[in-house]
């Protein structure tokens, strides 16, 4: 994410958005729109529309018109835009970027893109804007984060699930776009696809989704008072994985050295042992305990081939995958001797494979990668937490079966477990603590000094009905007391005369159901180095819910 920051940020203040890394009811995000089929990004030709009619501005000259029809069509050769009114050039020769508006209110529709089956139509703004070669140009959708996630939550969560799983859906999807790890293009944030999250804009919003959003409007995932990293799946299979046992750090090809803290191995059953034996994961994986994900199709799964078929399989799927030694063509077997599961997470994700053939022993390994390596008809695994059996069959020939559970990665929130522990009548905030461990839900940390201007914030925060809030100090420096109004009543914080302490402030008494505020300022008296760090911790009714769910 920061290895282009600068530059990133000199983009963001030329095309007038507020930059990922703060926070405020007016951050924007840029979105990378693809085609219908999520195949590319790059285009040389689209016609956009609204009902309530268009602004377009070439930002190379100033240059403003809009459509009589409320329609314009766009070329791109040569490197630079020709903008059409109908059969009228109005803009030709542009290097861009083009700046396409509407109504406040209204969408932008683009013709020919569809998404979920619908004519794809988008909030905000849309930016064309030439990629370096000159040879194409990106659709850029530049939007309130709040309007973003509007576009994400019901594609990504089905509303069915239910409002708290959903509150909790969009504090991950928040964070996830708060906290991206690296930046896709100079021109975009994020994808619309699953490559980040999946985005369709405004014709897939619902309700309930749109309400979820709203009543979480600020909030986030915080381990030590920093954002974290929200990964989620569908399926965790009733054990969620820790993230370095997931994931491969890109620059060594190794496991994670780096991992997050937050991201353990979760089991639903309380007092579970690891499943990194394979006689521990093998009674898991192919029994259906009683978790909060195994509703889904996909908790448990089979798959199986016939021996000639899967060493077939291998042949091209290991030419695919990286593997150590490389496999190559020259190395294509007839014969399969062994599937060895070197090596397990927590969770009984399986992290190293050896195939072993005529021709050698080769080794695999990271979960997509074992996923992609073990196909059935084209499809990769659900998941890679399976345990594997080979057998003979009546007629003497050799067969291959993996029994497994879950759907995705597994790290981070399972998205059907959230769905149950909301309707078990679990809070949000309690979904998001248990899988995400030892973090809290809140605002986001903001540090006040006693310098004029960073002496002060305003914080505001949506409050439901069960849920409590309290004020995070820490890295209190010289200051023995706060002034604070909290939904306009003044409530004083005191901490004595200590330095770099931390306390808890619980504001519940002053809640009120709906969005709440708390101004803070450091008093005016204090003209030397005063300082002090806070955010707002929101509080379910249950703590440390994952004990709190005793399975038999």
């Amino acid at each position: 994410m920061f290895k282009k920051l600068f530059f990133i940020f000199l983009l963001l203040i030329f095309f007038g958005v507020t930059p990922a890394f703060c926070y405020d009811k007016e951050t924007y995000v840029r979105v990378g729109i693809s085609d219908t089929y999520f195949s590319k990004y790059v285009f040389s030709q689209i016609d956009l529309y609204s009902d309530d009619g268009l602004k377009i501005t070439d930002t190379t000259t100033g240059q403003t018109f809009s459509p009589e029809n409320g329609r314009i069509s766009v070329n791109f050769s040569n490197g630079t835009f020709d903008i059409f009114d109908g059969d009228i050039v109005k803009i030709k020769g542009s290097t861009g970027p083009i700046n396409i508006r509407t109504a406040e209110n209204s969408t932008i529709g683009i013709a020919n893109l569809k998404r979920a089956g619908k004519p794809a139509a988008y909030r905000g703004r849309i930016d064309l804007v030439r990629n370096a070669q000159g040879k194409g140009f990106a659709i850029v959708n530049v939007l309130t984060l709040q309007n973003y996630l509007k576009g994400v939550v019901p594609n990504e969560m089905p509303v069915s699930f239910g409002l708290e799983a959903l509150k909790a859906q969009c504090v991950a999807a928040r964070n996830y776009v708060m906290k991206a790890t690296e930046k896709y293009s100079p021109f975009y944030d994020v994808y619309d696809s699953v490559a980040s999250q999946v985005y369709f804009g405004a014709k897939s919003e619902k309700e309930l989704s749109n309400r979820a959003v709203e009543e979480t409007d600020g909030l986030f995932s915080l381990y030590n008072g920093n954002l974290i990293l929200a990964l989620y799946s569908s399926t965790a299979g009733g054990y969620t994985e820790s993230y370095d046992n997931a994931f491969i750090d890109k620059s060594n090809g190794f496991f994670s050295s780096n991992p997050h803290p937050y991201l353990k191995a979760v089991p639903d059953v309380v007092g579970m042992k690891n499943l990194s034996d394979e006689d521990s994961a093998r009674e898991f994986y192919t029994t259906k305990p009683e978790t909060y994900d195994n509703n889904s199709p996909l908790y448990r799964w089979t798959r199986e081939w016939e021996m000639e078929e899967f060493i077939e399989m291998l042949n091209k799927t290991m030419l695919e995958q990286k593997s150590r030694p490389v496999f190559t063509e020259n190395d294509k077997f007839t014969q399969l001797k062994e599937v060895r599961i070197k090596q397990r997470g927590l969770s009984g994700k399986v992290m190293y494979v050896e195939i072993v053939t005529e021709n050698g022993c080769y080794t695999f390994a990271k979960e997509l990668v074992l996923r992609r390596l073990f196909k059935k008809d084209g499809k990769a695994l659900p998941s890679a937490n399976f345990v594997c059996d080979s057998y003979v069959d009546e007629n003497g020939l050799m067969k291959i079966k993996f029994t497994g559970g879950g759907y995705g990665h597994g790290v981070g929130m399972s998205q059907f477990g959230a769905g149950k522990m909301g309707k078990k009548g679990y809070k949000f905030v309690d979904i998001l603590e248990h899988y995400y461990s030892d973090t809290t839900v809140g605002t986001l940390p903001v540090k006040l000094t006693s310098e004029y201007g960073k002496n002060s914030s305003r914080q505001s925060f949506f409050v439901s009905s069960g849920l409590h809030a309290e004020i995070v100090f820490s890295d209190i420096i010289g200051l023995d007391r706060l002034d604070m109004l909290v939904n306009g009543q003044t409530v004083k914080a005191e901490f004595g005369s200590f330095f770099n302490r931390k306390t808890n402030f619980d504001i519940s008494r002053y809640l009120k159901t709906g969005e709440n505020i708390v101004q803070i300022e450091v008093p005016a008296e204090y003209n030397d180095a005063k300082s002090v760090t806070f955010y707002i911790r929101i509080k379910g009714k249950q703590q440390n819910v994952h004990q709190k769910y005793i399975l038999i």
